[in-house]
């Protein structure tokens, strides 16, 4: 029996909770742009305006009630969170102008995207030890089989039931969750295979510690190059179709090629963790990234669509475990929650920061190509950083 499935219970609450956190998530909500727009008179850059303050707003209350989760109980944790979640949800479903727009925004980046997978990956992080990087990508399979799942399922309701009522019928499935994860929650965490290694079990940083120390700022900008790179892409995916020659649906299709390495990648990346530890794969997990923007500057052709968002795939399977472990091995489990909400909130910053970055450059006339070699020209930097300050 392989040592992880006595704790599938565990486990199983921890990738739900990563799964459901799409309802927060950028690929998702950019699914309803059309119709906020519509319903609420907004351009384009004013919808985006509302989406990035609030992501930022979210981002700004993270680094605070991110270390609820080393505090209080992991049950009343969760049912907190998804009740969160469902406020959101609810939020938007009876928006009644721009201010309730935002209000729902901030609610599902805050609850969904940020404090929902906090939560999922500190509590998994914390209960293992020698099989933590497995656990961990166990946890974050959840983000792409709901890359997968979610937008199909959500386009489709829309289409049936309208966007207002879709979004209650998410609120209720959050209210749900909220009754159901508990019951997996029952039986004990696993704590009795954590803190296997000497430096854990000796060397429990404290958040105020480990904002002195330089390393955190030298690794953090490789932490946050995978998402910040895919947001920055994926946002403007069309104009990169239209530089490409890439018709929508073919680009469309193609993201089954970023799910699925994304998924095949998580289960690689957790022995390999466990095999070799985070500290000595992180400056090295942005290369597929890397060879993926490489590729968007120098090379054409329809084929170039699936290859990249393979190549992305596998980057954002090693960047989703290296998140969740890396902490733990430099800087223990006693305070991971407030240490990894610092992170979790630069992650949401960057996210939030990359796509009107990338717009700004692209309204300077900078081609997609350029964008491309410059984003790779930063996850160039971000590990040669990240090596140097490991090697500390």
């Amino acid at each position: 029996m392989h040592p992880l499935f006595p704790h599938w219970r565990f486990l199983a609450a921890g990738f739900f909770l990563v799964a459901f956190s799409a309802v927060g998530q950028t690929f998702v909500l950019s699914l309803f742009g059309g119709e906020w727009r519509e319903a609420f008179g907004l351009s384009h850059g004013q919808l985006g305006l509302a989406y990035s303050a609030a992501t930022l707003a979210s981002a700004v209350l993270l680094i605070s009630a991110g270390r609820l989760v080393d505090h209080l109980p992991l049950r009343r944790m969760v049912i907190f969170v998804l009740l969160g979640a469902a406020m959101g949800s609810a939020a938007l479903a009876a928006a009644p102008g721009v201010l309730g727009l935002v209000l729902g925004f901030f609610l599902l980046r805050f609850f969904g995207q940020g404090l929902m997978t906090h939560t999922a990956q500190t509590a998994v992080a914390r209960s293992f030890g020698r099989h933590r990087g497995k656990a961990v990508s166990v946890t974050v399979a959840g983000l792409p089989v709901a890359e997968a799942v979610a937008p199909i399922v959500v386009v489709a309701a829309a289409a049936a039931v309208g966007w207002r009522s879709t979004w209650g019928l998410i609120a209720l499935m959050m209210i749900a969750l909220a009754l159901l994860l508990p019951a997996l929650l029952r039986v004990p965490p696993p704590e009795h295979m954590a803190a296997t290694s000497q430096v854990e079990d000796m060397n429990h940083w404290t958040r105020r510690q480990v904002l002195r120390d330089l390393r955190f700022y030298l690794i953090l900008p490789a932490l946050m190059g995978a998402p910040l790179i895919v947001t920055a892409i994926f946002f403007h995916q069309v104009p990169l179709a239209e530089a490409k020659g890439w018709s929508l649906p073919w680009l469309a299709s193609s993201f089954t090629a970023f799910a699925g390495a994304h998924l095949v990648s998580l289960f690689f990346a957790g022995p390999s963790v466990d095999r070799f530890g985070s500290h000595r794969l992180l400056p090295w997990h942005l290369a597929p990234l890397f060879l993926a923007l490489l590729a968007l500057h120098q090379a054409e052709g329809p084929w170039l669509a699936p290859a990249y968002l393979g190549l992305a795939g596998l980057g954002m399977g090693l960047a989703n475990t290296l998140m969740g472990v890396i902490w733990v091995e430099l800087y223990g489990t006693t305070h991971l929650g407030a240490i990894r909400a610092v992170a979790q909130a630069a992650m949401i910053f960057s996210t939030a920061a990359a796509p009107v970055s990338v717009g700004l450059l692209l309204d300077l006339q900078w081609s997609m190509e350029a964008v491309a070699l410059l984003l790779a020209a930063y996850a160039a930097a971000a590990s040669a950083l990240a090596w140097w300050g490991l090697r500390r």
